[in-house]
């Protein structure tokens, strides 16, 4: 009787430890990947925050790539733009409106179409903050290439360019011009050891078309279609 009740106080034992073990190990588990869990959160939080700061400095100059300085392994991708290259595409009644802010050492802009129709294009120039006195500067039709001239003396110039038949594709090279085109579509890619992933694309309006005060959009010749 007396060894039956030894072997169940060991069986108990046993069992108790057992459980106890698979208790801690379960629990350490758990801890593990609550802590992994936190710093996977922390690290979300810090993308995202970075990520909002790099769609602000996006907004105010767009550039073809943007890497993001708290996390080389992130960077925003232009659609559009290439290097110093736009690479646009238009509807046949749709118009693109560009604001070029300064023109660095270039006296012109290249205007090369890639395909299909012929396109308008008008360019209008002033000092900041007198579009009353916008002068027209240069106007014309493309079907090939061209080059736009731009102002030497005024700081600030707005072009648009329309499309004469159905949808096309052309190139614009601003040189050490910066152009701002009225939105941009980028993509969020993420380097995981030399393999690019994509992750989301962000839409980015830098400005509202035809939304510059005092600017007589008409008196200029642009966006007669619309």
């Amino acid at each position: 009787m007396q060894q039956n009740k030894k072997g169940s106080i060991l069986l108990y034992v046993l069992f108790l430890s057992s459980f106890l073990i698979l208790f801690f190990i379960s629990f350490q588990w758990e801890l593990e990947n609550m802590m992994g869990w936190t710093k996977n959160s922390e690290e979300n939080i810090r993308d995202i925050s970075s990520i909002q700061d790099a769609l602000i400095l996006l907004k105010n100059t767009p550039t073809s790539v943007k890497t993001i300085e708290s996390n080389k392994n992130l960077s925003f991708i232009s659609l559009s733009q290439n290097n110093t290259l736009i690479n646009e595409s238009l509807n046949w009644d749709k118009s693109q409106e560009y604001w070029i802010t300064s023109t660095g050492w270039s006296t012109s802009i290249a205007l090369t179409m890639t395909s299909w129709w012929p396109i308008s294009y008008h360019l209008a120039a002033f000092n900041s903050g007198s579009e009353s006195s916008s002068t027209l500067i240069s106007s014309g039709v493309v079907s090939t290439s061209t080059s736009i001239p731009l102002s030497p003396s005024l700081n600030t110039h707005i072009l648009t360019i329309e499309s004469l038949g159905g949808q096309v594709w052309y190139i614009l090279d601003p040189s050490t011009s910066t152009i701002i085109p009225a939105s941009t579509s980028y993509k969020l890619e993420r380097d995981i050891q030399g393999y690019k992933v994509y992750e989301w694309i962000y839409d980015i309006t830098h400005f509202i078309p035809k939304s510059r005060i005092n600017f007589d959009y008409q008196k200029m010749g642009m966006y007669l279609k619309e």
